[in-house]
């Protein structure tokens, strides 16, 4: 037992030096790694630690220990399932701000009434079958998030990091839960408990595995120097990436609208063409924003937050494309369910929509293309903006991957595959949700979802 503490303490030590402070899922899973910790100390003290304290006749040290033993131990049994849980609360972002912070306090309630139902002198007696009233649903809920938090995950890469955190925590504490709540429950007597260090050997192993191959919980070990540089030149590519796909776009805009300028002013048609240059403008301007926005680093997303009627957000991209799209027989549609005012970056939003449209655009090959915009409310009082196309879709082999950096559907060699990546981080730097559906022949669906937390204002 006494090497669960010690493997305990030195994950703990590990992801307290290694994650920013900001990392709050990772507070709760020291915490229970330290519960778990502490619960095997417990356990040690009485098996090992004190009878040999014993023989060498310190029997005052002893006292002091058995009593430490006995509220070790209850700590380690009430605080383990509340620290799971709230670890996968935090972790999956399915509950946030003032909620969450009273969920931390709601869910702690029952480790404190345990103490009206355990027995401390003269050793401590715990109730297992009432620990298990609300233990049980703790655990096997934070393994029902943890599980639905990875496969609902869209990256490809955040998929595999949430396949690793679920492969090492959940089969750990689900062991817990049976050997040592489960069976303690049936029979306070029970030795089998004393089977839970296996599972921890096997997280381990995993965890360590996964740390020296592909990391987990955010850290990788690096055994070479070369890798940092190598990971440096790659964030400076993938700036230099975003920022050209981004000019890629806006460029486009900006020759078809002095197109439209040089025949207006051939035709002495001013006001047109006093149209299309401001439409240049525009694009530029887009072209700058975005140039302010690409750092050193640009796999941290920093918002600009300000408050903003979304509706005329989406109309601003709509107007500023519909003459292209018309061009190429492409019909533009809008139904806007909810009119709300959001907090959030309106310039990254507006390029998100941007490249929604683009290759909204570019899938549709064939005459009557139709793209179709909408702004709806969730259940949960958020809201959703919708695109659909009827393009030519997208394979299911391709949609696992459109997420990734540089993968495109695109043979253009122009086409970086930087668009759906920069889209999906800026979302998610929102606190939303960006998913993809598709079908090949007839058409895709960019969903996007931002929370309540965003909305100011519903206009009525």
């Amino acid at each position: 037992m006494l090497f669960i503490f010690v493997f305990n303490l030195f994950f703990s030590i590990i992801l307290f030096i290694t994650q920013p402070k900001e990392n709050k899922a990772n507070r709760w899973m020291i915490t229970f790694a330290m519960s778990a910790g502490i619960g095997a100390l417990s356990e040690s003290l009485l098996t090992d630690i004190i009878p040999n304290v014993k023989k060498i006749g310190i029997e005052s040290a002893s006292h002091i220990l058995f009593t430490t033993h006995i509220y070790l131990q209850f700590l380690g049994e009430v605080i383990s399932p509340y620290a799971i849980l709230m670890y996968s609360i935090v972790y999956s972002k399915i509950v946030k701000g003032n909620k969450k912070k009273a969920l931390t306090y709601m869910l702690s309630l029952p480790m404190f009434l345990m103490i009206f139902f355990t027995d401390f002198h003269p050793d401590i007696n715990i109730n297992f079958r009432i620990l298990l009233v609300w233990s049980a649903p703790y655990f096997l809920i934070a393994s029902f998030i943890m599980y639905y938090t990875w496969r609902n995950e869209i990256n490809v890469y955040q998929r595999e990091q949430k396949f690793r955190v679920f492969i090492v925590l959940v089969p750990a504490w689900l062991g817990v839960f049976i050997f040592n709540y489960i069976l303690r429950a049936i029979n306070p007597q029970t030795e089998l408990f004393r089977i839970v260090p296996m599972f921890f050997l096997g997280a381990y192993i995993f965890f360590i595995g996964y740390i020296f191959l592909n990391g987990a919980f955010g850290i990788k070990v690096k055994v070479e120097q070369q890798h940092v540089l190598d990971k440096s030149i790659k964030i400076m590519s993938e700036g230099t990436a975003i920022l050209n796909h981004t000019i890629k776009n806006e460029i486009s805009k900006i020759k078809f609208f002095f197109n439209i300028a040089q025949h207006s002013l051939e035709n002495k048609d001013l006001d047109e063409a006093k149209k299309s240059i401001q439409s240049v403008f525009s694009a530029i301007e887009g072209i700058d924003n975005m140039v302010d926005r690409i750092r050193s680093k640009t796999e941290e997303i920093v918002l600009k937050e300000t408050n903003f009627r979304l509706v005329s957000l989406i109309e601003n991209c709509v107007n500023s494309t519909r003459s292209i799209f018309e061009s190429k027989g492409i019909e533009i549609k809008t139904e806007f369910k909810s009119d709300n005012i959001l907090h959030g970056d309106p310039i990254l939003l507006r390029e998100v929509i941007n490249n929604i449209l683009n290759n909204s655009m570019e899938a549709i090959t064939e005459s009557e293309g139709l793209i179709y915009i909408q702004i709806l409310k969730t259940k949960n009082d958020g809201i959703s903006i919708e695109v659909t196309d009827n393009g030519a879709g997208i394979s299911k082999h391709e949609l696992n991957r459109i997420m990734e950096p540089y993968f495109s559907t695109k043979k253009n060699i122009k086409n970086h595959g930087l668009g759906l990546s920069f889209c999906y981080n800026s979302i998610r730097a929102h606190n939303g949700e960006l998913s993809v559906h598709s079908e090949v022949g007839k058409g895709t669906s960019v969903i996007i979802k931002l929370p309540k937390s965003r909305i100011i204002q519903t206009k009525v």
